[in-house]
């Protein structure tokens, strides 16, 4: 594809607007644009070609650059399935009319393994410091609160204070999570459990955009008394301050996973576990049950990539206005059901 066609931008805007945070696009020969999608099936390459190349096709111009794929006859060490991919194949009026065509190819990487095998890299000292002042001064600062949360707790429902859960941190590494208490006690996680395979499983089947958002169980009867209320509020979190000063989490940085949720992870899902889990993160402050599970977790190696002081900082004064958010939203939703209720009354 010559860089210097007229209609270079039109391309290079649409492919931009498609391309995920994992893929990496760069120049190949001075020439010609390289894009490489990681762990990418054939049906997810080929849904990559069909929009960007629709969204070309939208601006009623014909396209004139060639388009290349690897392995081809470029390469003498062809490893890969090939297939012609013919434009007529996707929009037959348009593709027709200009006699373009492209070709696809299903290149796929060795199965990735946990990342305990990857090359341990410390917290800058600047998170470190900042993860130990912050979560410190507002343990000795909201002792009072959470005082008063542990004692409703107490009295609400019989069992302990604290919620405590095997979780995958930073590399993989497995690490307990503390949490204030907001189910009954040994209730059984098998629902949770299966809501989440479900979320993975269909974000992978159904693509980005038909993906379900990453919503709690809100209506499981496991929940106790005033339960709802620290979950929406975000307060049952407040005792992972406690991991941050033990260094297993971070102020910020991705969602920590559960073990069972790993375990049908898609393998580029993995790259979220390079990054210390954190209690807040750009998943929290972008939109968070609005969003799918693939868009939380390119989100999270978004981060992973652009992590700073001052990302950190934008991030942590986001929070806040994230939380007064979601509880609105879990306002207008039950205003809503009311109001559906006396409809049908």
């Amino acid at each position: 594809m010559g860089s210097g066609s007229a209609h270079f931008e039109n391309f290079t805007n649409a492919l931009i607007a498609r391309i995920r945070s994992t893929d990496e696009v760069g120049w190949f020969g001075g020439e010609c644009l390289g894009v490489i999608l990681p762990y990418t099936p054939t049906a997810g390459a080929q849904r990559l070609a069909v929009d960007v190349c629709r969204a070309c096709a939208a601006t009623g111009v014909a396209p004139e650059w060639t388009v290349y794929t690897y392995p081809s006859d470029w390469f003498s060490n062809d490893n890969g399935n090939q297939r012609q991919y013919y434009f007529t194949d996707i929009l037959p009026e348009w593709g027709a009319a200009n006699n373009f065509q492209f070709s696809i190819v299903n290149f796929q990487f060795g199965t990735p393994t946990m990342p305990q095998s990857r090359p341990y890299r410390p917290l800058p000292t600047w998170k470190r410091a900042m993860d130990i002042l912050v979560a410190g001064s507002s343990l000795i600062l909201l002792s009072p609160f959470l005082l008063i949360i542990s004692l409703i707790i107490k009295s609400v429902s019989r069992g302990p204070v604290f919620f405590k859960q095997q979780r995958v941190g930073y590399m993989g590494k497995p690490f307990t999570i503390w949490k204030f208490r907001t189910m009954k006690v040994d209730s059984d996680s098998s629902n949770h459990k299966e809501y989440i395979t479900r979320l993975i499983n269909g974000a992978a089947e159904n693509g980005e955009a038909f993906g379900k958002p990453m919503t709690k169980l809100d209506d499981d009867p496991r929940i106790i008394p005033f339960g709802k209320i620290l979950r929406k509020t975000c307060l049952d979190e407040l005792p992972q301050l406690i991991n941050v000063l033990r260094g297993q989490m971070s102020l910020v940085g991705p969602r920590p996973a559960i073990d069972y949720e790993v375990q049908v992870y898609s393998p580029w899902h993995y790259r979220r576990l390079d990054a210390v889990p954190g209690v807040t993160g750009l998943w929290q402050v972008n939109g968070k049950n609005r969003l799918t599970f693939n868009q939380m977790v390119r989100l999270d190696i978004k981060y992973l990539k652009e992590q700073s002081f001052w990302l950190d900082i934008s991030i942590l004064l986001k929070t806040p206005f994230a939380v007064f958010s979601q509880i609105k939203d879990s306002l207008q939703e039950k205003q809503r059901v009311a109001e559906l209720v006396v409809e049908n009354a």
